[in-house]
């Protein structure tokens, strides 16, 4: 299993996600974009993704779920 986020219900504030805070394995990270609507997005990188799912109740958008 591994984490995916849902970017059309993403906000991309670094402020506010806790995932990005509270990942045990750092696989979630900010990224500036300017072509995303906030100017940024979160990413998971699946290498450093353990499955672990803290990541999916911790997101305040619902924007995470785990996948195989």
């Amino acid at each position: 299993m591994i984490a995916v986020i849902d970017r059309r219900k993403c906000a991309s504030d670094q402020r506010i996600c806790k995932p990005l805070r509270e990942c045990p394995t750092s696989a979630i990270f900010w990224v500036e974009d300017e072509d995303e609507p906030l100017g940024s997005r979160m990413e998971i990188d699946p290498e450093k993704c353990d499955g672990c799912g803290i990541c999916v109740p911790l997101c305040c958008g619902n924007c995470i779920e785990m996948r195989r």
